[in-house]
């Protein structure tokens, strides 16, 4: 048996909608110089069904999948990040020692670990430790981590579940120094960074991301002998409820915080973990955009209450929406894979999640926003229209005095009877209250407004 560590997490902004911003050698020269984890980025190989019909080079990539048959991935492969033999990952294992041996995790938090768990983690460490451990970052923002132990011995595989506790709650810094978790958020956002075109998308995406970084993680157990199953299902019975799905490279018992895999063959099961981990990434994603939104909802009342001024105008507005009806499309389940045996895997997550829900919120909030703010803009369109048409009058008004004013010349008025004179001073004087009324017309109301 293998202890599978999984889950996303929100970076807090994104700088693209698929791979194209990690297409840079430069900065992937940058990153692999000056640390002791290892980025790289593969440029999936084009592949068409008639290859000697395309004539140049395509634009686009097509085998955004790591190889597996009929997945697509509008998302794109991402960059993968290798922390294996980092010191982020030597900080994990002394992270979780801390935690197992912290009397307000192990027997307050949880009152009932077992009698020796910090030799069981010691244990752990010495004889078995982590065959893998990566991290892929996607330009929209979210990340997956993907963390694997070496095979599980008879003597620890029962305490597979306090295993992974301990180290859930160290990539958290709740019981333990965060030293992990300061340097993962760290290397997430330098990475970012330095990939990001600063061409505004990073701060029209900024949202709020949890303190601890880590929204939680999904425990899977990779059965790789016979009697695993039975032991796994064990370990399992009061973590979380599982539901059995039979598919095509073997079965899996899924539930939302953990999952059973058992695969028909050890060396294809890549694909069930592919896809557990794809739908992880879309619900990160459609998590992120939610809150993006709710975010800008949030602004957008806060300024029309307190009167402040507007920072979105009408090409902000525009590509916020773009935005928005890009993610829906891009994680629709639909569009990721047509398999039926992949179908049973993503509806029950989605059953679970309600990724679907999700979706539909994200996109209803982005409308309700731009609908509000396209309200907003055109009310500043219609103030700043008006107050051009007063200042037209206002020119066309003193025009008409100057010409009168031309006209009641010292040589006319003396030949003029005085009702003509008396007239066009009225002209003159009605001409000017006009123009003072129109010019201080908004202020007027205001007062007048305030008085009753």
């Amino acid at each position: 048996m293998r202890i599978i560590i999984s889950g996303y997490f929100d970076a807090g902004f994104s700088i693209g909608i698929d791979d194209y911003p990690f297409e840079k050698e430069a900065a992937l020269s940058s990153l692999n110089t000056g640390n002791d984890f290892r980025v790289s980025f593969s440029k999936p190989d084009e592949m068409f069904a008639f290859a000697d019909e395309v004539s140049g080079e395509a634009a686009f990539h097509v085998d955004d999948a790591e190889g597996h048959i009929g997945l697509s991935v509008p998302v794109g492969t991402g960059l993968k990040i290798d922390l294996s033999g980092s010191s982020m990952l030597k900080n994990l294992h002394t992270e979780a020692l801390e935690a197992a041996s912290n009397k307000s995790f192990m027997g307050s938090y949880y009152s009932d670990p077992p009698d020796n768990i910090v030799g069981i983690i010691k244990g752990f460490q010495q004889k078995i430790g982590f065959s893998k451990a990566l991290v892929n970052l996607y330009g929209l923002g979210i990340g997956y981590v993907f963390i694997e132990t070496a095979e599980l011995d008879e003597e620890l595989a029962p305490y597979a579940l306090w295993i992974y506790r301990c180290y859930e709650y160290a990539t958290y810094g709740a019981y333990s120094s965060g030293t992990f978790r300061k340097a993962f958020r760290r290397m997430v956002s330098d990475t970012y960074s330095i990939f990001s075109n600063k061409d505004g998308y990073e701060t029209l995406t900024r949202r709020k991301i949890p303190c601890d970084f880590f929204p939680g993680y999904q425990l899977i157990l990779m059965c790789t002998n016979q009697q695993d199953a039975s032991l796994a299902s064990g370990i399992l019975k009061n973590y979380d409820e599982l539901t059995p799905l039979q598919m095509d490279d073997g079965k899996i018992s899924l539930g939302w915080a953990a999952a059973i895999v058992e695969p028909s063959n050890v060396d294809y099961v890549s694909r069930i973990l592919f896809l557990l981990k794809m739908a992880q990434v879309y619900y990160g994603i459609c998590d992120g955009f939610e809150r993006l939104f709710s975010h800008h909802i949030s602004n957008s009342v806060r300024e029309n209450l307190s009167g402040e001024k507007s920072v979105y105008d009408a090409v902000s507005l525009n590509r916020l929406r773009t935005i928005a009806h890009t993610v829906a499309e891009f994680t629709r389940f639909s569009a990721l894979t047509q398999n039926i045996s992949d179908q049973k895997l993503l509806t029950a997550f989605d059953q679970m999640g309600g990724l679907s829900q999700k979706i539909e919120h994200m996109a209803s909030a982005c409308e309700i926003f731009t609908n509000i703010q396209n309200e907003v803009l055109e009310q500043k369109q219609a103030r700043r229209d008006k107050r051009l048409n007063v200042y037209a009058m206002a020119l066309t008004a003193l025009t008409i005095v100057s010409v009168l004013a031309d006209m009641l010349s010292i040589n006319a008025v003396l030949e003029m009877s005085g009702w003509i004179i008396l007239l066009k001073l009225g002209a003159i004087l009605g001409l000017i209250i006009l123009v003072i009324y129109l010019t201080f017309e908004g202020r007027f109301l205001r007062w007048k407004k305030k008085k009753r």
